[in-house]
């Protein structure tokens, strides 16, 4: 043997290794076996429409009573929601800050499709808050999160003709391509006493988060890893 070959072989040893490993955990099924081997983690789709590559403007809404006790929750959703999308480099979010400033202007809005119009948008997703506690009624001494978020979607196409072909000279109609709620709890673990060192307003700002990321499933893929609800507050 020569010495070349013994040092490919000593190169080539770990990776038996690690197979024989492999497939000492998958019990010889070349299905498990390639479940460990493919390169990324297996992700769960979207069950909403596709956005890729159309140009979206987010709109989040509370009732009164909601964000008398959490002011600005609203904005900060659409905000956290519009951050998600942008993270998928095919989908073309507009401004929150814009956003923020057009319902500002724009206080009876009733019609979506305003919105994705002046942002020549293709479509806007709307988010409106029902219910946003940190705490049940009667429980003074735990904090525990529950959300409820009406998600609709509305794209903006020419009509078509007989033969479904686009009419590019006629203008865009709005169209409910998606209808669908959003209910979180946090933490699914059960509820965290007030006695923990956790205050209200930093888990409130958790319970956001979590309820964005949720909203944002709807539309994007995620890892089955993400369904793991993150309990640390403040690198606690």
């Amino acid at each position: 043997m020569t010495p070349r070959t013994m040092t490919r072989m000593r190169r080539l040893a770990p990776a038996a290794m690690a197979v024989g490993l492999l497939l000492t955990l998958a019990g010889c099924d070349p299905r498990t076996l390639f479940y460990f081997l493919q390169p990324f983690e297996p992700t769960i789709p979207a069950p909403g429409p596709s956005l890729k590559n159309k140009k979206v403007v987010v709109l989040a809404s509370a009732d009164e009573a909601t964000l008398a006790k959490y002011p600005g929750l609203d904005r900060d959703l659409g905000r956290q929601f519009n951050s998600n999308l942008k993270k998928n480099k095919k989908i073309t979010t507009v401004d929150s800050e814009k956003v923020a400033d057009w319902i500002q202007g724009h206080p009876g809005w009733s019609d979506p499709s305003e919105a994705a119009r002046d942002f020549e948008a293709d479509v806007v997703v709307v988010l409106e808050v029902e219910q946003f506690q940190t705490r049940h009624p009667g429980s003074l001494n735990v904090l525990e999160g529950t959300s409820k978020v009406h998600i609709q979607a509305f794209e903006l196409k020419h009509p078509t003709n007989s033969k479904g072909k686009a009419i590019k000279d006629q203008e865009k109609e709005s169209e409910s391509i998606y209808d669908d709620y959003q209910e979180t709890t946090f933490p699914i673990r059960g509820p965290i006493p007030m006695d923990s060192g956790v205050g209200e307003s930093t888990f409130k700002s958790k319970l956001l988060q979590v309820v964005a990321n949720e909203c944002s499933w709807h539309f994007i893929e995620h890892s089955q890893e993400d369904i793991i609800q993150d309990v640390r507050f403040n690198g606690r």
